[in-house]
């Protein structure tokens, strides 16, 4: 995958970034940006066309969604954002039927290509998609609970003086309120995170409770979030294609809960590899079931999402 293109549908504050983000990483020959405003998306790339001097990227241009569909990866962006005081979930009926209506836009898909779902709420986007994409799927995932895992490893960091690369810790299940750390299986430098004095209950509370209301705060204060995104998204497109196989917290389907939501698994050149066992606890294993039955309960009530 190495000449690869990655097309970018939705070019609001998160797509646009992406697109930025990707050019910055210098790891594709070409991003393709589809929006049905289609002014601002040549507005976007004119802006980025900038960038293009200081990055090895070859080019970005705006293209059609059938262009999109032929493309390496897919990143799916569009969709209504969320306003301050508002839960993820809420937003399902509308971008439901958006992400249904863009999956049959760019059909016929490239039956090799890799579909990242990023619009919210993503596990149930992701579900979504890969019933209507018709591609395996490892092809098709979400971006989960990957920023909220980098947003629990950078403060727990803080809190014990180390490297956020020393740290070893995934929040799993809903990328919303249902997740939960893995915190049985966590740890700092090889340590488990238990034997850290500074890291008491209290604290480990206190951290998941800042890591799972970090979104909000930040739409509260300019009403959206798109840099941490967006450089997620970057990475998870740099592992599959330098087939890197980077362990990372994604949104697939997974049969034991019958459901789409965040567990750790294997990311390279083919999308999601293998899902790699994690130990849980008694008690993270009934708040990962609580977390699946909360999903069952939203795909339920869409009537967008019957049969899903």
């Amino acid at each position: 995958m190495k000449h690869s293109s990655i097309a970018v549908i939705g070019i609001g504050y998160v797509g646009s970034t992406t697109a930025y983000g990707l050019l910055l990483s210098n790891i594709t020959g070409e991003v393709i940006l589809v929006d049905i405003d289609e002014a601002r998306c040549k507005g976007e790339v004119l802006d980025l066309s900038d960038a293009l001097p200081f990055c090895e990227a070859s080019k970005v241009r705006t293209g059609t969604a059938k262009e999109a569909g032929q493309a390496d990866i897919i990143i799916i962006t569009a969709g209504t954002p969320q306003v301050p005081g508002q839960a993820r979930t809420e937003l399902v009926e509308e971008n439901a039927q958006i992400v249904r209506t863009i999956i049959e836009q760019i059909k016929p898909i490239n039956p090799q290509a890799i579909i990242i779902l990023v619009s919210n709420p993503v596990d149930v986007m992701t579900l979504c998609a890969q019933k209507f994409s018709g591609l395996p799927r490892g092809q098709v995932f979400g971006s989960g609970t990957l920023l909220d895992t980098q947003r629990l490893r950078g403060g727990i960091a803080k809190r014990i003086g180390l490297a956020e690369q020393s740290i070893h810790a995934f929040i799993i299940g809903e990328h919303g309120d249902t997740q939960l750390p893995a915190w049985h299986s966590a740890y700092a430098g090889g340590v488990p995170l238990k034997n850290f004095p500074q890291l008491t209950p209290d604290v480990l509370e206190e951290l998941a409770v800042w890591t799972r209301k970090k979104a909000y705060e930040i739409i509260e204060c300019k009403r959206a979030t798109y840099y941490g995104i967006a450089t997620c998204v970057a990475q998870m497109c740099e592992s599959i294609i330098f087939d890197q196989k980077q362990v990372m917290p994604l949104s697939t389907y997974v049969d034991e809960y019958d459901v789409a939501f965040s567990m750790p698994v294997v990311l390279g050149e083919r999308g999601i590899e293998q899902r790699l066992p994690i130990v849980l606890s008694c008690d993270e294993k009934k708040k990962l079931a609580e977390s699946a039955q909360h999903l069952r309960d939203v795909r339920a009530a869409c009537p967008a999402l019957e049969n899903l």
